[in-house]
């Protein structure tokens, strides 16, 4: 039987205040995957050598100053590739992406499971204001949908955590 629900656990906060935050994912149906697919290789794929080549290492790191040039350098790369990469973007499809990833999330509270978006609403405020979270599930939400999409390795094998 196919899982259609996978459950996933994230830490945020800041140090000495982390806290662990319990999700599911829902696998989407199939229109919703198939505009999913078409949104993920027409927008996603394209950016991803960009970011492999700023991610590869490139030799071996041993000291805390090599680690520090070599993340200096990345961050320096990513500042050039971003904006590229956010301008094949528009508010209105980043907007339609995220709300349909994230109405395919709940979040675990005291009270149960909560739908982290209903439609245009979000149903969880650790969500709503925290973008990189809801970024993070949107990722999460790819990757459970497009588990068998790339030969069993998962969408790992082409997108960099």
């Amino acid at each position: 039987m196919r899982d259609i629900v996978k459950t996933v656990k994230h830490e945020f906060g800041e140090e000495g205040a982390k806290e662990e935050m319990i999700f599911q994912i829902h696998k989407m149906n199939a229109l919703d995957g198939a505009w999913l697919i078409k949104f993920v290789a027409e927008k996603i794929i394209p950016l991803i050598d960009g970011f492999k080549s700023v991610f590869s290492v490139t030799g071996e790191i041993k000291t805390e100053e090599e680690m520090k040039k070599a993340t200096e350098a990345r961050a320096e790369a990513i500042t050039k590739i971003l904006p590229v990469a956010l301008a094949s973007i528009s508010k209105e499809e980043l907007y339609s992406f995220e709300k349909q990833c994230l109405n395919s999330v709940e979040m675990m509270k005291p009270a149960g499971w909560q739908r982290v978006m209903s439609g245009d609403t979000f149903g969880v405020e650790e969500v709503e204001y925290d973008p990189i979270l809801g970024l993070v599930l949107c990722y999460d939400v790819i990757e459970f949908n497009f588990a068998g999409f790339f030969g069993g390795s998962g969408l790992s094998s082409v997108l960099p955590r």
